[in-house]
């Protein structure tokens, strides 16, 4: 009987210690949820303060922007030879080009609607010769690129708030950097050459370049986007210290795509 009593005791006293051990992780788990709560709280109030942010105002603009802008060109350019023995000649026969370019800029308001425009432009200007004789596999191919780098000062006239239509025109002084000569030829017999040459001399450094333009800008609050159809012109001659003279004005037509930021 005394072992009978005592089995039965130790079971009871199992269930009593396991019965309140349920009871202490019953109230563990609800005191961590009374805990995570004021966490939650806090998250939703944080969410509804970013909702409650200020809304963009037009009023407090400067009307000062800021664009960066990338250029595609089709390269042209005005051509003569005034040597005595036709020396370029063989010039005549070279061939527009498509070439790129880059932009950085900032536009200032002046009043009303004008601004100045003001930046540092990079870009290549280029004219290339092709040639494949119909009769074997001679060919003679060359590429003549003009890197420049310029400080355009144009006057702009803008019309609109967030769609904008405007146009400029402007001079920049620019110089050129070095023409990057690319060739390839063949003969006959099948020899073939090619490679990259960087002409730094024979060349007028200094120039400067009339450009005009029209474009569109669409902002939406602080950031937009511009696009813009531009005209270039070189004033002065390329080669104007050539002893065997010649005429040498670079033009073209490109277009500019970018972003911009106002402030």
């Amino acid at each position: 009987m005394k072992i009978k009593y005592s089995l039965n005791h130790t079971l009871i006293s199992q269930i009593l210690i396991a019965f309140l051990m349920c009871c202490g992780i019953n109230g563990y788990g609800q005191i961590s949820g009374g805990d995570v709560k004021p966490d939650k709280e806090k998250k939703e109030k944080q969410d509804k303060t970013v909702r409650e942010r200020p809304a963009f105002e037009k009023d407090s603009l400067t009307g000062t922007t800021y664009y960066l802008t990338g250029m595609v060109q089709r390269s042209y350019r005005l051509f003569e030879d005034q040597s005595v023995y036709n020396v370029h000649a063989a010039l005549n026969d070279e061939v527009p080009m498509i070439t790129g370019g880059t932009t950085l800029g900032i536009v200032i308001p002046l009043g009303g609607n004008f601004a100045l425009d003001a930046g540092v432009t990079y870009f290549g200007h280029g004219e290339g010769y092709n040639y494949s004789d119909p009769n074997t596999d001679s060919i003679n191919n060359y590429k003549h690129v003009f890197m420049q780098v310029g400080i355009p000062l144009k006057l702009r006239y803008t019309y609109g708030e967030d769609l904008q239509v405007f146009g400029y025109a402007g001079i920049a002084p620019l110089n050129i950097l070095n023409i990057r000569n690319t060739y390839e030829y063949a003969d006959s017999l099948g020899t073939r050459v090619n490679g990259l040459n960087l002409i730094k001399e024979g060349f007028t450094t200094f120039n400067f370049m009339a450009s005009g333009g029209i474009g569109m800008n669409y902002f939406i609050n602080h950031f937009g986007f511009t696009v813009t159809a531009e005209y270039r012109r070189h004033l002065g001659n390329t080669f104007s210290e050539d002893t065997f003279k010649r005429v040498h004005k670079m033009y073209g037509i490109g277009i500019n795509v970018g972003i911009q930021v106002r402030l």
